[in-house]
């Protein structure tokens, strides 16, 4: 009996790999990706991490902030990232697994950890820039309410206001130290923590299964805690943070439409120029997200939403990304190259719009 179930199982895994069963008739699809597509990829992919690389050996050898701190965390996950994307496309264009069974669950685990931390370290890094805006407003406020530059003009005549008061002749020097940075030591223990609960499970429960044809899949094969395992992939890999993303992005843009130039301008607020220049880099950070892996989260939650369970049974088993029923293998090997050029964007975003970032560079590294 055991036996016939692993093998109704087996069959049901083979039938959603080899996408169409029409009249008992198997239908597998020949398209094959260019291999000069793959090779040009994959370069772009390498120069990608050696930006990134270069990133991070300035960062580890400055002085750094919260925010320095942040961007320093993503380079060094983005360039985790080409270890999963290597694996993810050789798997997709080969039609099954092709590397070593104990490669299997490190690859699952990486993959759900990296997708974590990318899409979290994000949202903590607007949540950051908003701080810091929040935090130099408050300051500025502060500054120009000092009593030789403002006057209350429904009290006073605004050219006497200076001499008229005797108070206002003192001037107090404050020499004591400002706040000028958020800490993000609690947030980001946090999404470390909160990641790698998400990946564990993939650690330890993935495994390959030989198919028919000579096919292997590398997938968490346990019924139950599979299941379980996609619900909370759905809610904290997909749902949550997709929200909090998109309001921050919002937050974002709503921020640098307060932020004048007069207000960049005041000698008071020169701080306020390199916030603004955080806002904008957030935004472009975040829409390119949006562009280039938005399109993988919807397809996961498709694929989890269209699980069907039944006295812990497979009526219809799934393995997003790789696997897909909905749209054919190069298309879906096609969106997981868009997915992971986010990296190698990311790290160019840095170079171009951060002139800081340059500077740090310049004096770090070369």
């Amino acid at each position: 009996m055991a036996q016939n179930k692993t093998e109704e199982k087996t069959a049901t895994i083979f039938h959603i790999v080899n996408d169409t069963k029409i009249n008992g008739t198997t239908i597998t699809q020949n398209l094959q990706e260019p291999q000069w597509i793959i090779v040009a990829y994959f370069t772009f992919l390498v120069c990608g991490s050696l930006i990134n690389l270069v990133h991070t050996l300035a960062l580890i050898r400055c002085r750094r902030n919260g925010t320095l701190s942040l961007i320093l965390q993503i380079a060094l996950v983005d360039i985790a990232s080409l270890y999963v994307a290597v694996n993810e496309i050789f798997t997709l264009t080969h039609r099954t697994w092709v590397f070593s069974t104990e490669f299997c669950p490190l690859f699952k685990g990486t993959e759900v950890l990296v997708n974590c931390l990318t899409i979290y370290l994000l949202i903590c890094f607007n949540f950051h820039v908003i701080s810091l805006w929040n935090l130099h407003e408050t300051e500025m406020k502060k500054n120009n309410k000092n009593p030789l530059t403002s006057c209350d003009s429904s009290k006073d005549d605004s050219n006497e206001c200076l001499v008229a008061k005797q108070e206002n002749r003192l001037v107090t020097i404050d020499y004591r130290k400002r706040k000028d940075d958020v800490s993000i030591v609690f947030p980001t223990m946090f999404i470390w923590i909160a990641s790698l609960s998400l990946s564990v499970p993939n650690f330890t429960l993935s495994s390959t299964l030989r198919l028919k044809e000579n096919n292997t899949l590398c997938a968490v094969i346990d019924v139950y805690y599979g299941q379980v395992l996609e619900y909370s992939l759905l809610i904290f890999k997909i749902i949550v943070p997709l929200m909090l993303l998109f309001l921050t992005l919002i937050a974002l843009i709503f921020k640098l439409s307060q932020t004048s130039k007069s207000d960049i301008d005041n000698i008071l607020a020169k701080r306020m120029c390199e916030i603004r220049t955080l806002l904008i880099f957030g935004i472009v950070v975040t829409v390119s997200y949006f562009l280039t892996s938005f399109q993988r989260q919807c397809l996961h939650f498709i694929h989890i939403i269209s699980f069907s369970f039944n006295a812990n049974n497979i009526n219809n088993f799934k393995m997003p990304p790789l696997y897909n029923s909905y749209l054919n293998t190069p298309i879906v090997t096609y969106l997981a190259m868009l997915h992971y050029t986010g990296g190698t964007i990311r790290g160019l975003l840095c170079l171009r719009i951060l002139p800081k970032f340059r500077y740090l560079i310049k004096t770090k590294v070369f």
